[in-house]
Order: C-alpha cells, then structure tokens, then sequence
C-alpha cells in the first residue's frame, strides 16, 4: 500500500530517497557532489561503463572505484556519488550475471503457473456478482478432463 506513495516521494536523501537515473541526467549539474542510485547493463568493464533506461532514452554512465568486477552483459545496480555528468563514484554496488535474471525469470514463470492452478482448481468465477466464489471441492483432472463416451450423454452402446 506504501510502494506508490514511497515512488512518490522527492529526492531526499536525509530519508532514504536518493536521485536516481532519471534525476541526475535530466539536470546533473544539480545532482553533482549528491549521492544517487543507478543500475543498468555492463556495455564495457575496463572502464566500467553501463547503459541504462531512462525516460530521455539510453544513456551511458561510467562506474569508478567499483569493487565488484562485472562482466559485459550483466545487470548492475550501484550505489555512489555523481562526480561528474555521466560519472558516478561507487561506494557499494552489485551484478547480477546473465544466467541469474533467466534463472529468477524461470522460477518467477513456474510460481505463476502454481499460482493460476491453485486458483483454477479451488475458485470459480460468479458471473452474476462478477466475483470469485470458493469451490466446495476442489477441482481434480478428472474432473476437467471428463469425456463424454457419446453426444447426447446416453451410455447405452
């Protein structure tokens, strides 16, 4: 309920509320000597350099004094100072390696899949009152998986 009002908030770092990517390109003259957050993708590690999305676009934003040795490809997220357009001051800092995002992709992808069954199989849906409604049993795959041995319903062969 307070993420949006959180999202909301003014830079404001005596609580926490740091400028972030779109911040400190907008206007980074006023941002310059402040500490701001910013994360993107390794384009190249020797000077460490990521791209990141902002709402003017793709912007390119050089890392120093990084103590975590990314490779090109992955997703970092930095914590530091802005020394200058385009240049931030690591102070802390993480990647996260290509094979983790498709590893978090995957189990987030198979969560959901539970998630849907779980409501398929102990909810339906009350169209009168446009609402879920609890199951008195839950639904087994025999149950959605019934075939009717022939048209009109009549067993007789």
């Amino acid at each position: 309920m307070l993420c949006p009002l959180y999202a909301q908030q003014p830079v404001n770092p005596e609580l926490g509320v740091y400028a972030d990517d779109n911040e400190f390109t907008e206007t980074p003259e006023r941002y310059i000597g402040d500490t701001v957050v910013t994360g993107g993708i390794v384009q190249q590690v020797s000077p460490l350099i990521i791209e990141l999305e902002t709402t003017q676009g793709q912007r390119e934003i050089t890392i120093t004094d990084s103590a975590f040795r990314p490779e090109v490809g992955d997703k970092v997220r930095v914590f530091g100072t802005l020394t200058a357009a385009g240049r931030v001051q690591s102070q802390s800092g993480f990647a996260v390696p290509q094979t983790g995002r498709w590893y978090a992709w995957g189990i987030s992808f198979l969560a959901g899949l539970w998630v849907l069954t779980r409501l398929i199989r102990h909810w339906r849906i009350d169209w009168a009152r446009i609402r879920f409604q609890r199951r008195e049993r839950p639904l087994s795959l025999r149950d959605i998986y019934q075939i009717p041995t022939s048209l009109d319903g009549d067993r007789d062969a």
